[in-house]
């Protein structure tokens, strides 16, 4: 098992065997899910280096940037933050990764990782060596293609997050982050997992201090609840209105 850990302090993850793309809930969001039922076998066998699957606890270190590991990993379940660390030493957030993302990819130029990748809450992943990924490439013109276009959407994906963090006042920016962390549990639309203060502060270049007080006024105003499982409920039209008189 060929998986790093980069200093004792880490929480190690969990490994929890070779992945079986056939039984993958969101087989048909990630990278292999143009390959027929016969080219999986082949991956699932293992004649290409094997695919693991593993757990991670809220807040352990996937990779560490400036590593160079030969893999990238897709998300199965979780939020995952991207953190770059300036010459201060001092992180910044600088992405957000969800359930079906891909994260690491340039690691498929040579280049080593560009961010330091941490759990925002318990995470399953898979990692898939790069050499499976050139092996596909070189094999299956369209599998490269399909590459291609994860690479495109992770832009796309960047954009839409720097218009997040500088769009709007600060209450419409809170505002903004909930709503896209409320879109990404598509089974329950009112229902969002909130993040820590300080990672929203850091996420959006705000102080924790207005974080606190935008969150107090939304749950005084009943526009965010919270919940006993951890999650919150919010009032997807209320917290428009908010964001509109803001």
């Amino acid at each position: 098992m060929n998986h790093r850990i980069l200093n004792s302090c880490q929480v190690r993850p969990t490994w929890l065997g070779r992945s079986d793309c056939r039984s993958c809930k969101i087989f048909k969001e990630v990278l292999f899910s143009d390959l027929s039922k016969k080219e999986l076998e082949t991956i699932i066998q293992g004649i290409y280096e094997p695919i693991d699957e593993f757990n991670y606890a809220e807040g352990a270190v996937i990779y560490e940037e400036g590593y160079e590991d030969n893999a990238i990993y897709t998300i199965r379940d979780g939020l995952v933050k991207l953190v770059r660390h300036q010459s201060d030493g001092e992180g910044r957030i600088i992405r957000l990764m969800k359930t079906a993302d891909t994260i690491g990819l340039e690691r498929l130029l040579g280049r080593p990782y560009g961010h330091t990748a941490i759990a925002l809450q318990p995470v399953t992943a898979c990692r898939i060596p790069i050499g499976v990924l050139r092996q596909l490439g070189e094999e299956k013109p369209r599998f490269y293609r399909k590459l291609m276009e994860r690479w495109a959407n992770a832009l796309f994906q960047a954009d839409d997050y720097i218009m997040m963090l500088l769009s709007g006042t600060v209450k419409q920016r809170v505002v903004q982050l909930i709503c896209w962390l409320g879109e990404i549990d598509h089974a329950h639309k009112s229902r969002v997992v909130m993040l820590n203060g300080r990672d929203i502060a850091a996420i959006l270049d705000i102080t924790p201090e207005s974080v606190s007080r935008i969150l107090a006024e939304l749950k005084r105003q009943n526009i965010l609840r919270p919940r006993t499982d951890g999650y919150y409920e919010y009032d997807a039209k209320a917290l428009k209105e908010y964001s509109a008189a803001a």
